[in-house]
């Protein structure tokens, strides 16, 4: 079948495409009439229902599809003028047309055109989920291998443990795991390689770094990035403050770390270490990988941020509480009703996570939607419309997601 990108296209396309062409439109109708307004040349119109054949519409005789194989000098550009466009492209492509020499949908439809794309979706992606541990193959803490095959989904659970960052290093993927740190697993997810346990880390997002070669994870129970070597060994760790030495207890709460040249972005719940007293002043600051400055503050004024990545030369984030999707300057390109977090882009859709909202209460007057469901949203950033993979709501936390190539 054609891709949809190649049927649908502007008038203006049409116009270049349909030179020297005879135009017919496909499909009887209130969109054929609307499709007509925007025309400034002669057409003919064919449908696919007899009970049509001979009426007319706008003056034109409405004519019967084997009408486009009889021309003898002129070749036809299509124009198809109905809801149901990917059996007529079937069906002119049975016929020997090809999509945009020969025919296109009518841009009146191009809404439809992202609710087909997102629909006919055929995605493999990784989730992680932070929540407890438990035997069920279903649901609990681990990493999730999601399949979507156009309007359904299965998921499986390809691994157990209290998961939070995932990203892809050559043909492993590596996640941050509660217990073990760094796990390095296969493409049948057996793992390969380990890091030693670390009392007390609670680590989150875990970034690579190709001029250092090192890892950084994101320890949220110590305030501090840990760096390891190549071979999951703990060589060095950069403190976000020295609160922690004083109040014994993290206070800054690190979500996540990304890794863009030589600095080191990290998201977290508080810059000033309050948000244990209600004060969520979160931020995502930049530190120099090598000589672990912190260089300042790059995006505040956020509640709860979760995920930073760096897509087509801009550093988004995840606002989590808020549900908000920034980039392009920390500007707000996309909301949603529910917990964000986890997220990559394929270069022309997002897929964001979605985790059961456990904090809702202080979001009540703010929002008139709070989403307390588990889903794996799929967004369009040009157009805002989005599609929602909903899981069963004892997966109640997605941590990451990762993109399957």
């Amino acid at each position: 079948m054609t891709s949809q990108k190649n049927i649908f296209t502007s008038f203006k396309e049409i116009k270049i495409q349909s030179k020297g062409k005879k135009i017919f439109l496909f499909g009887v109708g209130n969109i054929a009439e609307k499709t007509i307004r925007k025309l400034d040349e002669s057409f003919s119109i064919v449908d696919n229902n007899s009970n049509l054949w001979n009426t007319s519409q706008c003056g034109v005789v409405v004519d019967k599809p084997d009408s486009l194989t009889k021309l003898q000098k002129i070749k036809p550009f299509i124009i198809i003028c109905t809801t149901s466009f990917s059996h007529v492209v079937y069906q002119l492509e049975n016929l020997g047309f090809r999509s945009g020499n020969d025919f296109a949908v009518s841009p009146i439809l191009n809404d439809l055109r992202i609710i087909s794309f997102l629909e006919s979706c055929k995605k493999n992606l990784l989730f992680s989920s932070g929540a407890p541990e438990q035997r069920s193959p279903n649901y609990g803490g681990g990493i999730y291998e999601i399949q979507v095959d156009g309007d359904t989904w299965e998921y499986k659970k390809v691994y157990s443990g209290n998961c939070y960052g995932m990203i892809k290093k050559d043909d492993q993927t590596i996640i941050s795991d509660h217990i073990k740190v760094i796990v390095s697993l296969d493409k049948n997810y057996n793992i390969t390689k380990s890091s030693d346990f670390f009392h007390g880390t609670r680590v989150h997002g875990i970034a690579y770094s190709d001029i250092t070669q090192n890892y950084y994870v994101a320890a949220c129970e110590l305030d501090k990035i840990l760096i390891l070597d190549k071979n999951f060994k703990i060589i060095a760790s950069i403190p976000l403050s020295s609160k922690y030495e004083k109040e014994k207890s993290a206070c800054h709460h690190c979500n996540d770390v990304c890794v863009v040249g030589h600095s080191l972005y990290v998201s977290m719940f508080s810059a000033t270490g309050n948000w244990k007293r209600d004060i969520y002043d979160g931020v995502v600051i930049e530190i120099d990988i090598e000589s672990h400055e912190i260089l300042g503050v790059v995006i505040s004024g956020l509640w709860m941020p979760h995920n930073i990545s760096f897509f087509n030369g801009s550093l988004v984030v995840l606002d989590s509480l808020r549900g908000e999707l920034k980039k392009n300057n920390a500007q707000v390109v996309g909301k949603f009703p529910g917990f964000t977090r986890g997220i990559d882009f394929d270069g022309v859709l997002f897929f964001i996570g979605q985790s059961r909202n456990r904090n809702f209460s202080k979001y009540i007057g703010l929002s008139r939607n709070i989403s307390i469901d588990t889903s794996v949203i799929i967004f369009d950033e040009d157009t805002k419309v989005s599609r929602s993979l909903q899981l069963p709501s004892k997966i109640s936390e997605i941590h990451s997601i990762l993109l399957k190539e």
